[in-house]
């Protein structure tokens, strides 16, 4: 098994210093024993000529003994001088034992002494003392064994120091060799992992070059070999990965070439087109890869509406639907994708026309048997109080089955996208106990407590007054019947800083979290509500939908045992607008038109209080010889008469100019295209709606003008406009231009396509008033051009100078931009 490269280095580390520590020691002991040697031959040597000296000196005195003693003493100092030199002798010659040549040195030099003695005791002391006698000699041999104690010392010095030397040698040579071998482990290491190493780097190369089949072969220390396997499976890994990529990428494209939508893909960080789909080439044959899709000959819309939403355009008889999505960020390129949905417009005109046409069949005979209950009950002189209970039962029976159909066609409506709001500014307060005193008796059956409370100086709410009351209706309702009997049910209306709130309470059942989730799906009832009561599940679904149509809040509150809290928001009024007043239409002639003489009549019921001249058609033709042989100040008009007699006879009164000019109010189940600009009461009619739109139709009879426009424009167009004599307004940017739409009713536009963003302006625009087509004039100071998405609406754009003009040519009707007015209608969703 192969050691790992920090093993190996440990392994090699610890061996060094075991290796140099021997050296150091193995150094250090051979200096210390020279040393101790030298140490050891001085302290002999030094103690030998000590010994020498002292044997000496001990001769030298035992010769002066010898000398010098007389008389009867003498024998005994000459004794004493002999054993004081005997034991100096056998110091000496104990001490110069080791050393043979010190020994023979100093044996002799007592053999001398000893001979010098010997001369003394018999009386030849002076042949002893004589030169080249005993003592001399003795002499001499001391001498000479100094000197052999300083050679010993000289010696054993130059020993000690050729001892160290050869120590320090010994430890710089073994150092060296230990160095050298741990360079020469740690080359081979090296040597081992380089060829590893390189190869991995290169195989890492050609990876990342795309070659996934490059491998390595996995050696070296332990780690390297780790690496060499992880590089391995690696490689298998993006080898299948890519594989996986390969196929998803073949699967991918054999499915965008089999698309029915055309794809567009634009290069990083530019607008033009990088690869399409064969699809593409079928819808849009002119926008070919290279092309912009952004260019002057592109159907598409500018990128920036295109990234909002989905754009329907009209294009070589199809009706196209466009969106783009960046393509993570989109300086990284958009993918533009374009749907042909010419069958789906289609298929939703002919369910618009099926919702109309059975709106209009089942509404208009519940609004002549409403209508016609509603006027008996305002004659209760003629009947007698059995008969006021048969008109009561029958009212409430219209009402209830007015109310289930609404709720079906409201829920058609707005799958279809053509719910009607008529908002105006409206006091929520008097809609809350309007809708409580209505459903107070269905209260009070179940000895549920009601309870209403509306906050002093409430604003006015910008609602359609019909919807919020439904909204009411549908919420109360709701507690009404998931609240046991002898609960509580909270109505509350108050000021929420920009919004109106609108609070509703019970003490009911409550609801699980799982409950809440779905409470405003459609045709979801709680759980057990089949076993409370009977309903359809549509309820609180369209109380959603109509909430968002009014740019509105809902939030709910609930739990299990603990009631229910719903909260409705709607936007409070900008300005508290009055409505025009009645007056104005008290006693003017006004045409109604209905081919169903019973809503006419009904129609004539409801205005019969303003005390006005009505006048019944019930024909085209009748109506247009009424219109041509009398003045009329107002016209009520049924668009949705059989087969579109309503829409030809509104077109034709706007086509003909004595009677362009005459307010017309359109009765309609919803809004549609070819009322723009109209006025519209939907059905079944509400008699204060049908008399304040009236009113409002009237007073509008002088025209009114918005302008939106720069500052510097002002200085230039206004002057004529005020020369002209015509009402307007001139706002600078579209959100005002938004703002002010709502709180008055203009019939013209002119736009500045100078001004920031001038598609935004136009897609604000609300505009509503006589003509039947919506009037837009874009003007421009010459000096500021075009922007793109303007260019491709196709509408003409004057000089300031002749805006006034071209709107005096618009109001008379005289304009020759109805082509124009088409494409800004087929095109709108572009701005």
């Amino acid at each position: 098994m192969r050691l790992s490269i920090a093993r190996s280095l440990g392994i090699a580390l610890i061996a060094l210093t075991i290796a140099l520590a021997l050296v150091a020691a193995t150094g250090v002991m051979s200096l210390y024993r020279a040393r101790q040697h030298y140490e050891t031959t001085l302290a002999q040597t030094s103690s030998a000529s000590t010994a020498i000296a002292n044997l000496t000196s001990e001769g030298i005195s035992e010769a002066e003994v010898l000398r010098d003693a007389r008389g009867p003493a003498a024998a005994a100092e000459r004794l004493a001088a002999e054993r004081q030199y005997a034991r100096a002798a056998a110091v000496a010659t104990n001490l110069t034992r080791s050393d043979p040549v010190s020994a023979n040195f100093v044996a002799r030099q007592i053999a001398a002494q000893a001979r010098a003695r010997h001369l003394a005791s018999t009386g030849r002391l002076s042949t002893a003392q004589s030169r080249g006698g005993p003592l001399q000699l003795a002499t001499t041999f001391a001498n000479d064994a100094q000197r052999r104690q300083r050679t010993l010392e000289a010696q054993a010095n130059s020993r000690a120091q050729t001892q160290s030397h050869h120590a320090i040698a010994l430890v710089i040579g073994t150092g060296i060799a230990a160095l050298a071998g741990a360079l020469a482990l740690i080359a081979a290491l090296v040597h081992s992992m380089r060829r590893p190493l390189d190869e991995l780097v290169d195989a890492t190369k050609d990876l990342a070059a795309g070659e996934l089949e490059r491998r390595v072969r996995p050696e070296g220390p332990r780690e390297l070999r780790d690496l060499g396997e992880a590089f391995n499976a690696m490689g298998d890994d993006l080898a299948s990965a890519q594989a996986r990529i390969e196929e998803e990428r073949h699967r991918l494209a054999v499915t965008i070439e089999s698309l029915g939508d055309a794809l567009f893909v634009t290069e990083p960080g530019s607008t033009t087109v990088a690869t399409t789909n064969p699809r593409a080439v079928e819808l849009l044959p002119e926008l070919r890869p290279g092309d912009r899709v952004d260019g002057d000959s592109s159907p598409l819309p500018s990128l920036a509406i295109a990234l909002q939403k989905e754009t329907v355009i009209e294009h070589d008889g199809r009706i196209l639907a466009v969106t783009a999505a960046p393509l993570g960020e989109e300086a990284d390129g958009v993918v533009w994708t374009v749907r042909d949905v010419t069958e789906r417009a289609r298929l939703e005109r002919a369910k618009s026309e099926f919702v109309a046409t059975a709106s209009h069949e089942l509404r208009s005979p519940l609004t002549s048997i409403k209508g016609f209950v509603e006027l008996l009950e305002r004659s209760p002189e003629n009947m007698s109080e059995r008969q006021r209970e048969f008109i009561d039962i029958v009212l409430r029976s219209t009402d209830r089955l007015v109310d289930l159909v609404n709720d079906l066609l409201d829920v058609a409506r707005i799958e279809a996208d053509n719910v009607d709001i008529n908002r105006r500014p409206i006091d929520i307060g008097e809609a809350v106990r309007d809708v409580a005193e209505l459903m107070g008796p269905r209260i009070s059956d179940k000895h549920q407590a009601l309870g209403v409370h509306v906050a002093p100086a409430l604003p006015l709410a910008y609602a359609d007054p019909g919807r919020i009351r439904q909204i009411i209706a549908n919420l109360l309702t709701n507690a009404h019947i998931y609240t046991d009997e002898g609960g509580r049910i909270e109505v509350t209306a108050e000021a929420d800083r920009a919004w109106v709130k609108i609070t509703v309470a019970d003490s009911g059942v409550g609801m699980t979290a799982d409950e809440r989730s779905h409470i405003f799906d459609r045709f979801y009832r709680a759980h057990g509500a089949s076993a409370v009561a009977p309903g359809t599940g549509l309820g609180l679904s369209i109380v959603e939908s109509l909430v968002t149509l009014h740019d509105g809040k809902i939030e709910v509150e609930s739990e299990p045992g603990e009631g229910t809290t719903f909260y409705v928001s709607i936007p409070a009024a900008v300005t508290a607008q009055a409505s025009e007043s009645l007056d104005l239409i008290r006693g003017r002639k006004v045409l109604i038109v209905d081919n169903e003489r019973a809503n006419a009549e009904l129609i004539r019921g409801q205005l019969a209080p303003l005390e006005i001249s009505p006048t019944v058609a019930t024909s085209r033709a009748e109506a247009m010889e009424l219109l041509r042989s009398e003045r009329f100040d107002a016209i009520t008009l049924d668009v949705l008469m059989p087969d579109r007699i309503g829409f030809e006879l509104l077109r034709e009164i706007r086509a003909d100019p004595e009677l362009r000019a005459t307010p017309i109010v359109c009765v309609s189940l919803f809004a549609r295209k070819e009322l723009a600009g109209e006025w519209v009461v939907s059905k079944p009619i509400d008699a204060n709606e049908l008399r304040d739109v009236l009113a409002s139709a009237v007073s509008a009879g002088r025209s009114r003008v918005l302008v939106v426009g720069r500052r510097n424009m002002q200085l230039t167009l206004e002057p004529a406009l005020d020369e002209l004599g015509i009402e307007h307004q001139w706002e600078t940017t579209g959100a005002a231009a938004a703002r002010v739409c709502h709180e008055r009713r203009f019939e013209v536009a002119l736009i500045d396509v100078g001004i920031r963003n001038p598609q935004a302006a136009l897609q604000a625009l609300d505009l509503r008033g006589r003509r039947l087509r919506r009037a837009v004039i874009l003007f421009s100071d010459g000096a500021t051009p075009t922007p793109s998405g303007i260019v491709k609406l196709g509408m003409e754009v004057v000089p300031v100078e002749d805006a006034a003009q071209a709107l005096v040519e618009t109001l008379r009707g005289d304009t020759h931009e109805a082509g124009q007015e088409e494409g800004w209608r087929s095109q709108a969703s572009l701005s």
